[in-house]
C-alpha cells in the first residue's frame, strides 16, 4: 500500500479559502503550511469551466496562477499552471461529459507521469443510482421546503493514477482531504490542482456553488 507523504485540505473558516498543507518531517512534530485561494479579478465566476486564480501565499509572488487554455462551456477545460514568475508547472484537464464520471488529468511539466482520475468508484455508482440518487432528491426537496439540510451527495473520491494504475494522489470525499502518496511531485502543482477540483467538486461547508464563483 502506498504511504502518504502529505495532505492537504481546503478550509472555509476564515472569508478566503485556505489550503492547508500538513506533513510530517523526519524527526520533529508534523508541520501545516498554509496558502490562500484567490480568483483573478474580471473573471465570469465559474459560469463556464474558464478559471483564472492564484495560490497565494505570504510572498510577493504568488505560489501558483492558474489560468485557462480553453474550455468548452461548463463540462471541458484545460488549465495552465505556472509559477509565480511565469514558468510552467503542469497542465490540469477536467472533463465531464453526460451519463460518465468526471475526469481529471494532470500533467506535469517536469517530465514525471501524466496520472488520470475519475469521480467516484464505479461500485459506488452502480449503488447510486438506484439508491442513493432517489434519497438525494428526497433531501433537496426536504431542503426547498425547509425540513432538511441536502446533507446527501453522490460518489466524490478520486484516485489519480498512471498508466501502470500506481495510485499517486487522492481525494477522500467524505473525509474531504488531498493526499500525496508518491514523491516528486510539486507542492505547487499539486495546490493549483486542489484549487481546481474544489470550484468544480465543493466539499461540505463551502459555499453552494464552490469557492470559485462565490468570492
Amino acid at each position: 500500500m502506498a504511504q502518504q507523504l502529505m495532505s492537504y485540505r481546503v478550509s472555509y473558516r476564515h472569508g478566503t479559502p485556505q489550503i492547508v498543507n500538513r506533513w510530517a518531517p523526519p524527526q520533529g512534530a508534523p508541520v501545516e503550511e498554509l496558502a490562500w485561494l484567490r480568483r483573478d479579478d474580471g473573471h465570469d465566476r465559474g459560469r463556464t469551466a474558464a478559471r483564472a486564480f492564484r495560490v497565494d501565499v505570504d510572498d510577493p509572488a504568488p505560489l501558483a496562477r492558474v489560468r485557462t487554455e480553453r474550455h468548452f462551456g461548463r463540462r471541458h477545460g484545460v488549465y495552465l499552471v505556472e509559477d509565480g514568475h511565469g514558468t510552467a508547472l503542469g497542465r490540469v484537464t477536467y472533463r465531464r461529459m453526460p451519463f460518465r464520471r468526471a475526469q481529471w488529468t494532470v500533467e506535469p511539466a517536469a517530465g514525471g507521469p501524466t496520472v488520470r482520475g475519475r469521480k467516484g468508484r464505479l461500485f459506488w455508482w452502480a449503488l447510486w443510482w438506484p439508491v442513493g440518487f432517489p434519497v438525494a432528491l428526497v433531501c433537496t426537496l426536504m431542503t426547498l421546503f425547509g425540513g432538511g439540510d441536502g446533507g446527501f451527495g453522490s460518489p466524490r473520491r478520486v484516485t489519480w493514477r498512471d498508466d501502470s494504475r500506481r495510485a499517486h494522489l487522492v481525494f477522500r470525499g467524505i473525509a474531504d482531504e488531498y493526499q500525496v502518496l508518491l514523491e516528486g511531485w510539486d507542492p505547487r502543482l499539486v495546490s493549483a490542482l486542489i484549487g481546481l477540483h474544489a470550484s468544480f467538486d465543493p466539499s461540505e461547508g463551502a459555499p453552494t456553488l464552490g469557492w470559485y464563483e462565490q468570492l
